[in-house]
């Protein structure tokens, strides 16, 4: 941890892969006027574009180029968080970037709330047409520029208020406890990190909008389609919980959000008409303790499937 009379030590890891389109802006974000950054590590994942060619011809002692057989953005980061020196680890996705002052409320958050997991700012959507949009927060006091979140999981529930490339973590953390991002999957395998350190220390937070997350390159997680059961990370929370190894302070928050885990997945399976396995769900123990959406679910499976499918369609 920060020796709170000095800076914050931050190294920042970025995962890289044929984003040579993107990659210049994001790494000046990270290093323009940034005295705080104390290495950017690049860890190439195999990229066939020329994007570590770009990345090595940025003059700066910072950067610091890792090259890596292709194995996925999760095992691109926790090579990244090896190889870190510094005493908190951020993240930026290639295709993101940071607003000036992202890393000075980091580091502010950091010298108020020093006894945090994560330190994190809430974000603005973009995609390449120019369109912006501020994330929503539903859960957190607006009124509070910053707040020590101490029953995350309640409030994650209601919708995500921060992303990969908004968070903050101290490096200790992940090889005290042993939480790296789980290798070999393509659907939330940040929240499994996000999670597992919420269970052990509240969240730092910032109102304010300092990152940038870009849309449409690729599906969004709320937009992704799980297939026919739970996404690995869920499960994995569900076997938590249901093993007793869920904080008692989290448990009412952490069933709130598998109930909008498996209300999700009913509502992808009356979009595939499969009657049966929505039953099932929306009468799980967690999927109950959300009334309001289970009757609104439930009652759309009695309409015709057209029209269920173009009132889906806008939720």
């Amino acid at each position: 941890m920060m020796n709170m009379r000095s800076s914050p030590a931050i190294s920042v890891v970025m995962p890289l892969y044929n984003k040579a389109r993107y990659v210049e802006q994001a790494i000046a974000s990270v290093l323009s006027g940034n005295a705080l950054v104390h290495e950017l590590i690049v860890v190439d994942d195999g990229s066939t574009d020329e994007g570590p060619q770009l990345v090595a011809a940025v003059d700066d002692p910072r950067i610091r180029l890792i090259r890596q057989r292709n194995q996925g953005v999760s095992a691109a980061r926790n090579h990244g968080i090896r190889e870190a020196t510094g005493d908190y680890i951020a993240f930026l996705d290639a295709d993101d970037y940071w607003m000036p002052g992202y890393i000075q409320e980091i580091a502010a958050l950091i010298r108020a709330y020093p006894d945090c997991g994560m330190f994190a700012t809430r974000y603005v959507l973009f995609d390449e047409e120019g369109h912006t949009e501020l994330a929503p927060v539903r859960a957190l006091k607006s009124s509070q520029p910053q707040q020590r979140i101490t029953r995350f999981f309640e409030a994650w529930a209601k919708g995500n208020f921060f992303f990969t490339s908004s968070v903050v973590v101290p490096r200790s953390i992940f090889f005290d406890h042993g939480i790296f991002f789980p290798e070999k999957e393509n659907l939330g395998e940040d929240q499994d990190v996000w999670f597992r350190i919420a269970e052990l220390y509240p969240v730092a937070y910032s109102m304010q909008p300092l990152a940038a997350y870009r849309t449409g390159s690729f599906p969004s997680l709320s937009k992704s389609d799980s297939g026919n059961e739970l996404p690995p990370f869920v499960s994995r929370l569900k076997k938590r919980f249901d093993d007793n190894r869920i904080p008692l302070q989290h448990r009412r928050g952490v069933s709130q959000v598998l109930g909008t885990h498996q209300l999700n997945l009913a509502s992808a399976f009356l979009r595939r008409n499969g009657s049966r396995h929505t039953v099932s769900l929306l009468f799980d123990r967690f999927s109950i303790q959300t009334p309001r959406f289970w009757l609104k679910i439930f009652l759309l499976s009695f309409l015709p499937k057209p029209i269920r499918l173009r009132l889906l369609e806008k939720h």
